[in-house]
């Protein structure tokens, strides 16, 4: 038992006590240098930067923040030389001396050489300016032999070679040939379509869009097209570069899909109608039926509009029939108007839509 005799011995315990009090001691200074090396607690909140100019910014929160710049972009929307884009996002707690990404609005637009255009089909020219971040403005039809084909390409009102500099997101006058045949082009329909596809799927139709009216008042993103003039028909034929104008309206008070589907409905009547060849005053009746509907409804989000929508009276039995659900079972529906025209409930001057 001689080996546990320090036990009884005084100085060991003092020893015991020193050595705990210099742990301890060692484990307090490690965590208050830790906490001081770390900022612990010292959190700042990150200003919105944006819009702001990056000099006066770095000049004034350089002490507070280490930025770094990633990238820098042109827009028209920001003053030349400042933040467009920040990370952390404002109102962010970050500790002092973090790092903030940001994009800078550059003091020059972005530039891109011109595209070859020359010969190449309007579909063709379209895809390679929307590769090169450019647009087009217009269409000019002018004589030349290749219908469709890209005979000039024009930027404010001069002629723009291929490899000349240009600002990305300009557009452009393109010389289109008529070609040797009709100059006659369908109609696109872009009924219901977004605001922003509009005037892309007009040109790529050979047309160019006229007027544009705006019958509410919105964010642009909102807008989809109420109507447009010349009215769609699968049939029409309109000549090359004709002036197409559309109204729109908003997506937030206007249901469009309600809309677009009484418009299909009418579409796939009339076609099937017309291939079962029935009489034009047959058509014309059902036609005018249709636009009536279509022209009464409100096609609006509130209860009441609704309400109003679908208790409009009809007067033709076999309308009462096809609007009970959005399905169409076109031969039930044929025959009422067959049975219809036997029975002379049909005559050639029996519109449904009149004043």
């Amino acid at each position: 038992m001689k080996a546990f005799n320090f036990l009884t011995k005084r100085a060991f315990y003092i020893n015991l006590l020193i050595i705990i009090a210099l742990v301890i001691i060692i484990i307090e200074v490690a965590f208050f240098s830790l906490n001081g090396y770390t900022r612990h607690g010292e959190e700042i909140l990150v200003p919105d930067f944006v819009g702001l100019n990056c000099d006066s910014i770095l000049e004034e929160y350089g002490d507070d923040f280490h930025f770094v710049m990633l990238d820098s972009v042109y827009t028209k929307n920001l003053p030349e030389g400042s933040m467009f884009q920040q990370d952390p996002l404002p109102n962010s707690k970050v500790k002092k001396g973090r790092n903030l990404y940001y994009v800078k609005v550059s003091e020059a637009p972005e530039k891109v050489a011109m595209p070859n255009l020359r010969n190449l089909s309007l579909r063709q020219a379209m895809v390679l300016l929307k590769a090169n971040g450019l647009k087009v403005s217009e269409l000019e039809f002018v004589e030349h032999f290749a219908k469709n084909a890209v005979v000039e390409q024009m930027f404010e009102g001069n002629v723009i070679e291929p490899g000349d500099e240009i600002i990305k997101g300009s557009e452009l006058k393109l010389l289109v040939g008529y070609g040797r045949d009709d100059r006659k082009t369908h109609l696109p329909n872009v009924v219901t379509a977004k605001k922003e596809n509009v005037k892309n799927s007009i040109i790529e139709a050979s047309l160019n869009l006229g007027n544009e009216i705006f019958m509410d008042y919105d964010a642009n993103d909102n807008y989809r097209v109420y109507k447009m003039e010349p009215a769609y028909n699968i049939e029409t034929l309109v000549t090359l570069g004709s002036k197409v104008d559309v109204w729109y309206r908003s997506a937030e008070k206007f249901d469009f899909d309600s809309y677009g589907r009484e418009l299909f409905k009418k579409d796939s009547v009339l076609s099937v109608m017309k291939k079962k060849k029935l009489s034009d005053d047959t058509i014309k009746y059902v036609t005018d039926s249709f636009d009536y509907i279509i022209t009464h409804r409100l096609f609006l989000f509130d209860s009441i509009s609704r309400e109003h929508d679908k208790n409009i009276v009809f007067e033709r039995d076999f309308f009462e029939f096809m609007y009970r659900d959005d399905t169409i079972n076109m031969d039930s529906l044929l025959k009422i108007i067959d049975e219809r025209i036997e029975s002379n409930d049909i005559e050639s001057n029996d519109y449904y839509y009149e004043e």
